[in-house]
């Protein structure tokens, strides 16, 4: 109180606005802003009571020095709940602060008047934030909401937002509220344009230098294929297909296929024309049969036939959806989006919104336009390519949509039928809003253990991004992304009974949902989706912010702080008690309302939630591993080179911070490196067919665990070899082994191909999953490499971090193989991998015991291989793959790796002949 009487005396000196409303000189607003600081200072000391006395007749002075009376202030503890509510008035020794025996003077209500409505306009945004409600006294000036439920309560039988839009209609009639409305108004339209024009502008940045593209080796299209040709090529390790009587290989598009890997083996090895045209191919897709194709199906039941492209109308409309009523929905729902949009913009309360049933059928529309979606097929797999709908992206939408649809009719519920006075309603509706959240993040971790089946990717930040985009800007754009997860949620929790609020946030969900399906119809590109997904999420924060400051500031103050906890790992559930924890407090009176105080309330929160989770499960945070590498290039950085025998280098490139590896045994990766053959007609003693291209693409399996923080490569050195033809050497081998220097980037893409091995002795087998017994596998030179990799993944599985999220929610065991049996057939017995690369690391655990044997095909006396169970020298035999590998049985999965002609021609027909059932091919 001393120091608020100091700074009155000093600070305060009269003077005329130099307009009618709320236009003061800056110094005025400075020593005004001084006097609040000082004043909301008390409250921190617990006064209940603040004045300051002087002579009222200094009142009627020219000097004005007494205008400290028109910020006399009182705090009393009026509510039963402990809030405080600051009093404007006047106060003397004599007198009750805030009244008079009669009229006052008209100097009084001038003073009274300039000085109430400075420290209003200074207080007022803020008391919405910090629960402090200004009450006036009996010199009552423009009272606000809170002043006018105490003086108007809410009748009986009229609904609560009907009360509340008399109460704001007749604030309106304040000019100077009107006015600030107004300018309010303007500012929010001209940030809806903003926000509209500024994602079309991010999206067109590019990087400075763009590469060339690499050139792949197409095989040549003039083969003349059988239909038996066609059938043997039906697997994901070897996929074939007939569009019109043209063979196309599409055996590395499966991970990208729109429309799933399913549809694409179900076809496989026969003529799929007729599917083909029913979908409604665009002319991208029907562009890219040309690059795949592979020759012509010579004895089939379909000529040759050209396919024309498929109009717009025609991609949009298909037979999955006969009476177009999920388009019907989709369109009413959007026009029903574009209305509030309106509605927000030309400032009406809630947005439009209101307690009536249409409002509520409205909002419910949304639940039924995201049901309808289930009418079409979508692959169960995340597509790399593009962003597209998959079936958990469908999963998780559907309960997000219903999360916010059940808090807009839980509000709606309580504007309609409940009075404010209804205290105990009120809390109750907080509370529901923390058990809707709740609810959805229990139904999408059981959505995520029944659907995912790639743990390295998440919905958001493994969506694919366009070329050119660079690093940095894929880096933001995906933290924003996560921001936009908890905006979504604490627009749930914390906007109490704003409907508008409630409503407006299913709109990007379902949007991206829109514009994943246009990507796939190639009615716009990954840049277009990035674009409009961006601008959905930016225009709905913004509307429902309302370009309020204070608001802005605290809420994005929030979502940081959020962020910063949960990608620290903190569990989610543990995350979402911090807000959750203050409101049971103060309904309970354990805790003065305060949003200020909420901050260090969740921050204790969070820190008891990490104390009892170390206590009690081992860990106080968790874990979760990203892919980084998706199929446009990205660069890695060279930061290690190995030598591992007189045939394999070992190179590893550094994954960023917060990623992994992430590439799945089965899978593997494209290195772009520049094209040392450039300008040379013959290379090797042959014709030079990658003589004009800048780069060269070519495929490694990775060696390195999929949660390590490196991609690890194994790389063959092709030397030079005179004798053997080869007296230049290889092409993308000399120059990462010989060239490539540490500290240095390469352009790599992935994953390709299709993953072998699910975790827990789960292997693919054609279209079916087979838990296996035992495995073998069969390597023919580098296909060493996924034998390798797979192991690495068996070994993880066996020294799992409990930390980890993904293994607790996908329900990951470790899940020991009876016997895992490599056979490697390399030329040289030097080229065969040392034995400590069969070893797993430390803290794997109970493992699967591994046998290795050896072959090798340049000798033919006896030889001895070091590490090695066996080793035989001359030609592979049914002999020694009986010897090396485990018995058949139905539990016995066998997988070979290797060139065409180790696979098909050698190692088929003896694996056939043994009895084996389940043998999965690798090339």
């Amino acid at each position: 109180p001393a120091i608020c009487d100091l700074l009155v005396a000093v600070w305060l000196v009269p003077e005329t606005p130099q307009a009618q409303h709320q236009t003061y000189p800056f110094p005025y607003y400075v020593r005004m802003m001084f006097l609040t600081l000082a004043f909301l200072g008390t409250l921190t000391q617990g006064t209940s009571h603040v004045g300051l006395t002087a002579d009222d007749a200094c009142l009627g002075s020219d000097t004005g020095a007494c205008s400290l009376h028109a910020l006399q202030v009182g705090l009393q503890s009026k509510s039963p709940r402990g809030e405080r509510v600051i009093t404007i008035g006047l106060g003397s020794e004599t007198q009750t602060p805030g009244s008079f025996a009669g009229e006052p003077p008209e100097q009084v209500n001038q003073v009274l008047q300039r000085a109430q409505r400075v420290l209003r306009d200074l207080l007022h945004p803020v008391a919405g934030h910090l629960n402090f409600h200004l009450a006036t006294s009996a010199l009552e000036v423009d009272p606000i909401l809170q002043e006018a439920a105490e003086k108007y309560p809410q009748p009986k039988g009229m609904t609560m937002d009907t009360w509340i839009k008399t109460l704001q209609s007749q604030r309106m009639n304040d000019p100077a509220f009107a006015a600030a409305e107004y300018q309010r108004q303007k500012i929010l339209i001209v940030g809806f344009i903003i926000v509209t024009i500024l994602p079309l502008l991010i999206v067109n940045i590019e990087k400075l230098s763009k590469s060339s593209q690499p050139f792949e080796t197409r095989p040549q299209t003039s083969l003349k294929i059988t239909q038996k040709e066609l059938s043997e090529h039906s697997t994901t390790s070897s996929l074939w297909l007939s569009i019109g009587g043209v063979v196309c290989d599409v055996t590395d598009f499966l991970m990208l296929h729109p429309g799933g890997n399913e549809v694409l083996l179900q076809y496989g090895g026969q003529e799929a024309a007729e599917a083909f045209e029913e979908v409604g191919h665009s002319d991208f897709a029907r562009k890219m049969l040309q690059e795949k194709a592979i020759g012509v199906l010579v004895d089939g039941n379909s000529s040759l036939q050209s396919t024309a492209g498929t109009s717009l109308l025609g991609r949009l409309f298909t037979r999955e959806d006969g009476f177009n009523i999920h388009k019907v929905l989709g369109f009413s729902v959007l026009l029903h989006v574009f209305y509030r949009i309106y509605t927000q913009l030309a400032w009406q309360w809630d947005g439009g919104f209101s307690s009536g049933w249409v409002d509520l059928a409205l909002c419910w529309l949304s639940i039924a336009l995201q049901s309808t979606s289930y009418f079409f097929e979508v692959p169960r797999a995340r597509l790399l390519g593009s962003p597209m709908i998959w079936q958990e992206w469908r999963a998780h939408n559907y309960i997000f949509v219903l999360r916010h649809v059940l808090g807009f009719t839980i509000c709606w519920s309580y504007l309609r039928w409940v009075n404010i006075s209804n205290k105990i309603a009120g809390t109750l509706l907080s509370l529901s809003m923390f058990a809707v959240l709740y609810g959805q993040l229990y139904s999408v971790d059981v959505i995520t253990a029944y659907i995912r089946e790639d743990k390295h990717t998440s919905l958001t930040a493994s969506w694919p991004f366009w070329e050119g985009c660079p690093i940095w800007l894929e880096k933001a754009i995906k933290w924003y992304y996560t921001i936009a997860q908890f905006q979504a949620s604490t627009l749930l929790i914390m906007t109490g009974t704003d409907l508008y609020a409630k409503y407006m946030v299913i709109f990007p969900f379902q949007f991206a949902s829109f514009l994943m399906t246009l990507v796939r119809k190639g009615i716009i590109t990954t840049k277009g989706f990035h674009a409009g997904y961006l601008w959905s999420l930016w225009m709905v924060v913004w509307l429902i912010l309302k370009c309020d400051v204070v608001t802005t500031v605290a809420t994005w103050a929030m979502w940081i702080c959020l962020y910063f906890f949960r990608s620290n790992g903190l569990s989610k559930y543990a995350l979402w008690l911090g807000p959750f924890m203050p409101q049971l407090l103060m309904y309970f009176e354990l805790m003065p309302t305060s949003n200020i105080l909420q901050f260090p309330v969740m921050l204790i929160t969070w820190l008891i939630c990490m104390t009892i989770q170390k206590v009690f499960m081992g860990f106080a945070t968790e874990t979760r591993a990203r892919r980084f590498l998706e199929a446009r290039r990205k660069p890695l950085k060279l930061v290690a080179k190995e030598k591992v025998n007189n045939a394999f280098y070992l190179l590893k490139f550094e994954i960023p911070a917060g990623y992994t590896a992430g590439i799945n045994p089965g899978q593997h990766v494209k290195v772009h490196v520049p094209n040392i053959s450039k300008d040379q007609p013959t290379w090797n003693t042959h014709m030079n067919l990658e003589e004009p291209v800048d780069q060269l693409s070519r495929s490694y399996t990775p060696v390195s665990a999929t949660t390590s923080p490196t991609m690890d490569l194994m790389i063959r050195l092709y030397p030079k070899d005179p004798q053997r033809g080869f007296p230049d050497g290889g092409r993308a081998s000399t120059f990462l082994i010989d060239q490539l220097k540490i500290g240095q980037k390469m352009s790599l893409t992935g994953p390709h191909g299709h993953q072998l091995y699910f975790g827990q002795s789960r292997f693919l087998v054609g279209k079916d999953i087979i838990t296996a017994r035992a495995c073998g596998a069969l390597a023919g030179g580098s296909g060493i490499t996924p034998v390798i990799s797979t192991l690495q993944d068996i070994w993880q599985e066996g020294r799992r971090d409990i930390r980890d999220r993904d293994q607790r929610i996908m329900g990951e065991t470790t899940v020991r193989m009876d016997e895992f049996a490599v056979l490697h057939v390399t030329r040289k017995a030097s080229e065969a991998l040392p034995s400590s690369w069969y070893e797993p690391g430390k803290g794997s655990g109970d493992v699967t015991p591994i046998r290795v044997s050896h072959v090798v095909t340049s000798e033919t006396s006896k030889v001895t291989v070091p590490g090695t169970g066996n080793s035989w020298a001359g030609k592979l035999t049914v002999e020694m793959v009986q010897q090396s590998l485990p018995a058949p049985a139905d539990d016995v999965v066998i997988f070979v790796c290797g060139p065409q002609g180790f696979n098909e021609s050698l190692c088929r027909p003896m694996l056939q002949k043994l009895g084996y059932k389940h043998v999965v091919m690798l090339q």
